[in-house]
């Protein structure tokens, strides 16, 4: 891992300097400085990276936010991205320099999940307690591996894998929507929110700004009968490796042929073939809160859980 005087731990505010610095490794389109000149916080942000040789090793930012710093608000899935050449000392340091450099009211870190590697998080979660963080609630998180050698129906529980037939049986097709059809699917997954009652955390012309400033991260998919969307979700291209889906919705009217479960079935295999490990399915509670429902859905169709953990400094 190295000595670690090797690395220094250097602050940024709204990425000024930041551009100036060539990457170590490629970051999770999170922390990625095209995500965040996309995302530019209304209240602004700072930075705090792992720098060797005037390479970045390590980067997490911090919405100004309420009083105080916010890792990060709008995307609660983003948190630290670190090489693999990052140690437990360096985290340590980084750490520490958070601490120092925050006189607000509250500071708040987000920890992604399963994006982050597990030796790297349970590192910097050990650290931010050491420095004074305490974990304030922990989200169960679920994803779905991603195994080109197995179709994810074998992992799914044999009532999802009626469902996926009724719906084949159905004659219903699933589709990758071009950028032209984003309005009509958006206003399909918005009525659908409409009904349950849940709210989108992403306005249209965001998301339309979204896919078109960075090219290649977002698409939507859909399962039509003849041209009815009757499921659709986005997806957000984070890694090489990651695939997040969100904004996940289905027609009450197809309830008893739940097409979402065809959705997701080949979005699996959409997933396998562009090279992807793992679909990240998102948080299944609230705060700590369980979502039963949404929990026991993911998890018959084969998605492993986790938690993400949201820890808190204040002062």
């Amino acid at each position: 891992m190295g000595n670690p005087g090797c690395m220094e731990v250097n602050f940024y505010q709204n990425g000024k300097g930041l551009e100036k610095r060539q990457w170590a490794f490629n970051p999770l389109l999170f922390q990625s400085m095209a995500f965040m000149g996309n995302q530019f916080p209304e209240g602004g942000y700072v930075s705090f990276t792992l720098e060797k040789g005037g390479e970045i090793y390590g980067i997490i930012h911090f919405s100004i936010d309420n009083g105080g710093w916010v890792s990060m608000p709008k995307s609660p899935f983003g948190g630290l991205s670190v090489a693999q050449e990052v140690g437990e000392q360096h985290i340590q340091a980084l750490a520490a320099r958070i601490v120092g450099e925050s006189s607000e009211n509250h500071v708040t870190v987000y920890l992604p999940f399963p994006e982050l590697p597990t030796t790297a998080g349970n590192m910097f979660v050990r650290c931010l307690k050491e420095a004074g963080f305490f974990t304030q609630f922990a989200d169960l998180h679920q994803h779905i591996a991603v195994t080109p050698a197995h179709r994810l129906k074998e992992k799914m529980h044999d009532s999802q894998v009626r469902r996926l037939n009724k719906c084949l049986n159905a004659g219903f097709i699933f589709a990758a929507e071009p950028f032209e059809k984003l309005g009509e699917v958006y206003s399909f997954i918005e009525e659908c929110r409409r009904e349950q009652g849940v709210a989108i955390n992403i306005s249209e012309s965001d998301l339309r700004r979204s896919w078109v400033n960075l090219e290649g991260v977002y698409q939507a998919f859909t399962v039509r009968d003849d041209q009815r969307i009757i499921a659709a979700c986005v997806t957000t291209h984070v890694s090489n490796d990651v695939l997040y889906y969100f904004l996940p919705a289905a027609s009450t009217a197809f309830n008893n042929y739940s097409p979402m479960v065809l959705l997701i079935v080949q979005l699996y295999t959409w997933a396998a073939e562009q090279g992807y490990t793992l679909i990240d399915m998102g948080k299944s509670s609230v705060r700590g809160e369980s979502q039963k429902g949404l929990f026991s859905f993911k998890e018959k169709m084969g998605a492993e859980v986790g938690f993400a953990a949201c820890l808190r400094l204040l002062r």
